[in-house]
């Protein structure tokens, strides 16, 4: 059984895990077996003490470096902000998820649930001054009243993905493309067509309810991820052309 356990991959289970042990929501028979599966992982010993000196690092008020190179520059960390230090023990953990698993859908959809380390890109007519191998993030500002508030670069098993967050009354949205060919589209989604875009559709509780729209833009995979009132705004978003110059 523990050789099993070793060749197991870090899942969204065992991120969640580490962050319950980490702000003390364990407890009794429910924190034992927890710490049986994650020390039964390859070096579990040391994502264990690595998120121990973040919440240290955290209630302390010191900086925290980058989650990796492509960051934006340290920032002062809040004191005794607990919803803070959830927040920036799970990018670290998803950051070190992502250094040891492939590339997928599913992991660029986990981006949205991370802060922007950025500013926002600067507008150039419909579009914004931010690509990904050629590709063009959207400014929705104008026709839709999403504007953009941030950006972050990310490694994903070896491609490089770039998210740029937008918001409106309340509600946010991250646009991920990511490098390279595309990837494999999610087996279980639902495909649903607008305006000549075929996208992949679906909603991920692990995040609240999420709902996720997957497409390919010039053999680049983008994925759409966050809240919204209605999916068919999402919808629209993502097929959005701005008069011809968001091409597929």
């Amino acid at each position: 059984m523990t050789e099993r356990l070793e060749q197991r991959p870090l899942g969204r289970r065992d991120e969640a895990l580490l962050v319950q042990l980490a702000d003390g929501t364990l407890s009794g028979a429910a924190r034992r077996q927890a710490e049986a599966r994650l020390h039964a992982m390859p070096e579990a010993h040391r994502l264990i003490e690595r998120q121990r000196r973040v919440a240290r690092a955290l209630g302390a008020g010191a900086e925290l470096p980058p989650l990796h190179a492509a960051a934006a520059p340290r920032r002062a960390a809040p004191r005794a902000a607990v919803a803070g230090a959830l927040a920036a023990l799970l990018a670290l953990l998803l950051v070190l998820a992502w250094q040891d698993a492939g590339p997928t859908v599913e992991r660029a959809a986990d981006i949205s649930q991370l802060p922007a380390t950025d500013r926002a890109p600067s507008a150039s007519g419909p579009v914004l001054r931010a690509e990904v191998d050629g590709v063009r993030f959207p400014d929705w500002g104008p026709e839709f009243g999403w504007h953009a508030t941030g950006m972050r670069s990310d490694d994903i098993g070896g491609r490089r993905a770039t998210t740029v967050f937008y918001e409106h009354m309340g509600h946010r949205l991250a646009y991920t493309i990511v490098s390279g060919p595309a990837l494999p589209r999610p087996a279980d989604a639902r495909i649903i067509e607008r305006d000549g875009l075929r996208m992949s559709v679906y909603r991920d509780p692990g995040h609240g309810g999420h709902d996720v729209a997957v497409f390919e833009r010039r053999g680049r995979t983008c994925v759409v991820a966050g809240h919204v009132i209605k999916l068919s705004t999402l919808l629209e978003l993502a097929a959005w052309k701005g008069g011809g110059t968001v091409r597929s």
